[in-house]
């Protein structure tokens, strides 16, 4: 009788502390992927405002991504872990940042060359370049200039426990951290419609 609450407490706590952990890393994976999806959009309008540069959409990508930098409301902790979400994600350690569309097929069907000398895909005057639709690509200059991209980010689990049983060893988070990391990869997806040129096809998927 006396080891009976003992007993009831041991069989109860294998069911129901990972039950109980799973539910507060449940809650940091909605916050997590709710910063993500609004970082991703952030990442795509800098795109678009920066000639659908990688480099400018992971600034945009690494401000998204503060909040889950910062435990702190001053103004000089916040640039402070502005800078380290950029160290984070620009190095391509934690976050990719990938351009679904347009593809380099599009540039070369819509290809001008701007004032400057360079080729671009032309960003001006849209509504009145016509419904034509590109011999290789299949889009219209309108439909070349809407900009998709696909962000993943590996979001690091704190939850013990929980961390190992849906995670995956990240080694260089754990050599920044100074300790063993598990990180789950989170996706996000962003539309926005340019507002420059897309002068470098490099940058574009396909061949």
């Amino acid at each position: 009788m006396r080891g009976q609450s003992l007993i009831e407490f041991v069989v109860c706590i294998v069911v129901l502390g990972p039950l109980l952990l799973g539910l507060f890393q449940a809650i940091l994976l909605y916050r997590a992927k709710t910063v993500l999806d609004y970082a991703a959009l952030q990442a795509a309008r800098k795109g678009a405002t920066n000639f659908a540069q990688i480099s400018a959409m992971c600034d945009g990508l690494a401000g998204g991504l503060t909040p889950l930098y910062t435990h702190q409301a001053s103004g000089s902790a916040v640039l402070t872990s502005f800078y380290t979400a950029k160290a984070d994600v620009c190095t391509g350690n934690a976050a990719t940042i990938t351009i679904v569309s347009p593809t380099q097929v599009a540039f070369r069907d819509w290809k001008e060359t701007q004032y400057d000398g360079v080729s671009a895909i032309p960003n001006d005057s849209l509504p009145f370049r016509g419904s034509k639709v590109g011999a290789n690509s299949g889009m219209t200059v309108q439909d070349a200039n809407i900009l998709k991209i696909a962000v993943t980010y590996k979001y690091p689990l704190i939850v013990p426990v929980i961390d190992r049983m849906i995670g995956t060893f990240d080694v260089v988070r754990s050599a920044a951290e100074g300790h063993t990391v598990y990180s789950l990869s989170l996706a996000s997806q962003a539309i926005v419609r340019m507002q420059t040129p897309i002068r470098d096809p490099s940058q574009l998927p396909g061949g």
